[in-house]
């Protein structure tokens, strides 16, 4: 694996217990004299030729956060290392250790959890210019001597931690009996193979900011107010893969080396303990997005119907977003210190969608699942192709090569050849391309250009061997104009157009059995009124079937034997997205 992997992030949880687990896992379940600690670190340098990252030091502060709030740390025994070296973060665990060891003295029961997010490759920890093997971290943390052990670790490729006991990609295993837990487990964010990401649209790395939404009550399956360490796992596994799979850099498969014996699983948090919460009752259904009133996304998940979730949050102003079947609704609650909202799905308002932007992206932008295939991109490519419904006149064509444009009239002598030739050789195709620039969600601004052409040969009129172009009839047009998307449903979108701009008629040709070219134009100016259907193949690719009406202003002369080409268009449409308006800002591998 290339060791520059950058911008993204490895997680490791590293389960050992010593001796069984008895009782449960929170301080406040427990006998008064267990202790838990948390040791949470966040470094955004790693070292010259990575980039600086963004929320390592704040994904550390969160996960420190909700430990203190729901997992039974008390604030004395929290401690958040901000841009350490390596010798702050070795300091650090030695420190655990001796205040674990003192613990242990009076006869405490101790529990710890280590967190880091940082830079890493597949060797160790990147602290600025230095590294911390895994090898030495591992024998770090065997020196903290408490009963229960758990360790998360934010970086790049997580699995080759695993692979010291031949970890593999697994889905997350379930312990759900009484706790009496002995022996130790490594879970990984990735394989040793996979990059990590983060993303500025949450504000976080993937696979912590779902590990701390499902230990805040979204992974609480069994809805008794506790959330175990394989339930946040469950949940940040599958949360993790379903957002990534489609992103730059690639698809995460959380792993894990498991050695437990005995029964049961360690509880992370319980939503019970926490000062204020929501409750959403059982007719809720669709993707929820949690903000507080700093604009922060505390919260995601997806809530089925038929089961209540609770989630704990500390008192704010929230808003609570619905998305169900592409449609936004919203619930704005304030909560107080020891409150606890029920929100019902009646309790959602629709809203429209919001054109702010977030943390460098559309504060909605993807909220729908990355196996979607809903457009992604804020610039349109387009080739397309059909035909107009008016021909050119190869009566007056043809007659007009035989003859002085004073002596043409209907009973021309050619009146019978013309007639043949007229069924032969109709419009080409309607061949152009269209560029457009998406607004918003509902409305593209677009600049087309289209043309066709209509050749009459002069072996259709003579019978010779040899053909040879009597008359090139062309007509193009370059176009200014807007869609509009009423009506959007999964893959189809339905979308009125009008458009503004000039057309331009070219004939040239040589005179009928005669060697001497000439040549003529005409411009005017229309417009067109339209609309069509587009059916979302993959999230850049769209196809589509358009209708429109031209108008046009007539041309001064006769072009191709008309003075304007007013009338029905059909066309086939294939687009190409690209531009990122509905994809999260992703950096790979921390």
């Amino acid at each position: 694996m290339n060791r520059a992997c950058h911008w993204g992030w490895l997680t490791f949880l590293l389960l050992l217990g010593n001796r069984g687990v008895q009782g449960q896992a929170l301080a406040e379940e427990q006998t008064p004299t267990t202790t838990r600690f948390v040791l949470a670190a966040g470094a955004n340098d790693g070292g010259a030729g990575r980039t600086l990252l963004r929320y390592a030091v704040s994904d550390a502060a969160n996960f420190a956060d909700v430990m203190v709030q729901m997992g039974g740390v008390a604030e004395a025994d929290r401690e958040l290392l901000s841009e350490p070296d390596l010798g702050g973060f070795k300091t650090a665990l030695k420190g655990l250790a001796r205040r674990v060891r003192r613990a242990r003295e009076s006869r405490a029961r101790t529990e710890v959890l280590v967190y880091y997010s940082g830079h890493a490759d597949e060797d160790g920890l990147l602290l600025g210019d230095e590294r911390l093997g895994y090898g030495e971290l591992r024998r770090m943390l065997d020196e903290v001597q408490a009963d229960v052990r758990i360790a998360v670790l934010d970086a790049c490729a997580s699995g080759a931690i695993t692979r010291i006991k031949g970890g593999q990609r697994r889905a997350a295993f379930l312990l759900d009996t009484q706790t009496d837990t002995r022996g130790y487990a490594f879970l990984t964010s990735s394989s040793a193979e996979e990059s990590a990401q983060e993303s500025d649209r949450i504000g976080a790395s993937y696979f912590t900011y779902y590990l701390v939404t499902g230990m805040r009550g979204a992974a609480d399956v069994t809805a008794d107010g506790r959330v175990t360490l394989s339930e946040a796992y469950q949940f940040a596994f599958d949360e993790t893969l379903a957002r990534t799979v489609e992103l730059s850099g690639g698809a995460q498969h959380p792993a894990y080396d498991m050695n437990l014996s005995g029964t049961g699983d360690v509880v992370m948090t319980d939503v019970r303990r926490v000062s204020a919460g929501v409750s959403l009752a059982d007719d809720v259904e669709g993707r929820l997005f949690v903000r507080a009133a700093d604009r922060r996304l505390v919260a995601e998940l997806y809530k089925p119907a038929g089961r209540a979730i609770e989630l704990g949050l500390v008192p704010d102003d929230y808003e609570i977003y619905l998305e169900r079947r592409r449609e936004l609704y919203v619930a704005h609650r304030e909560l107080a210190d020891g409150q606890r909202l029920q929100l019902a799905s009646a309790d959602f308002a629709a809203t429209p969608r919001q054109a702010a932007m977030e943390r460098g992206g559309p504060l909605y932008a993807g909220p729908e699942s990355p196996t979607s295939t809903s457009p992604r991109g804020r610039f349109r490519f387009e080739f397309h192709f059909g035909g107009i419904g008016p021909e050119p006149g190869a009566h007056r064509v043809l007659a007009e090569a035989a003859a002085p444009a004073d002596e043409l009239t209907e009973d021309s002598r050619l009146g019978a050849i013309v007639e043949s030739a007229a069924q032969v050789q109709p419009w080409g195709t309607l061949t152009g391309l269209t560029v457009g620039y998406e607004m918003s969600r509902n409305w593209e601004v677009t600049l087309s250009w289209g043309a066709l052409t209509s050749d009459i040969d002069e072996d259709l009129v003579t019978g010779t061997v040899e053909p040879k172009t009597l008359r090139q009839v062309r007509l193009s047009s370059v176009l200014l104009g807007a869609r509009w998307f009423p009506l959007q449903h999964e893959r189809l979108r339905l979308f009125a157009s009008v458009t503004i701009g000039s057309f331009e008629g070219v004939e040239k040709g040589v005179l009928f059995g005669g060697q001497d070219p000439w040549s003529k134009s005409q411009s005017s100016f229309g417009s067109q009124l339209g609309g069509g259907i587009d059916l979302d193949l993959l999230p850049q690719v769209t196809v589509g079937v358009q209708l429109a009406y031209d108008w046009m202003a007539r041309f001064a002369e006769d072009v191709g034997g008309r003075r304007d080409y007013r009338g029905a268009e059909f066309r086939l449409a294939a687009s190409w997205r690209f531009g990122g308006r509905s994809q999260s800002a992703v950096r790979e591998a921390k």
